[in-house]
């Protein structure tokens, strides 16, 4: 009798546990696939650093080759190239030519000012940085 409880008991905490874990990804946004980019920083915005190198989170508007724009979310692990090397977020400027393995940044979430969604966390753009 003690083994059909226990087993009871087991199977109850499984069930519980893969409901939490489908009821947490219920409210995920989907995130467009992970592609290769290559272009020109137009803005860079840090949203935040962890204590360890390579933990910068934030996202940069690039500017490809056709002239078009895109808005890459960049978190910790994302692959990014300036010249033959790998480098960080952080390291980065405004005017750098580099390749980046991210995902775009969902249309809703970024805004037509900047990287930003007010004024305050707007980033700086190409133009201002080259203004004295």
């Amino acid at each position: 009798m003690r083994h059909i409880t226990a087993l009871v008991v087991l199977l109850c905490g499984a069930a519980l546990c893969v409901g939490w874990g489908s009821l947490g990804r219920a409210g995920e946004q989907r995130q467009a696939p992970v592609r290769q980019y290559i272009g020109q920083i137009q803005a860079i915005k840090i949203d935040k650093c962890g204590l360890q190198p390579g933990t910068c989170e934030g996202s940069l508007i690039l500017k490809l080759s056709g002239g078009q724009e895109v808005t890459l979310a960049i978190l910790p692990g994302t692959w990014i190239k300036r010249g033959d090397r790998l480098v960080l977020i952080d390291e980065l400027g405004v005017g750098n030519y580099i390749t980046a393995q991210a995902a775009p940044v969902p249309e809703r979430a970024s805004s037509p000012g900047g990287v930003g969604s007010s004024v305050g966390e707007r980033a700086i753009t190409i133009e201002q940085a080259s203004t004295p």
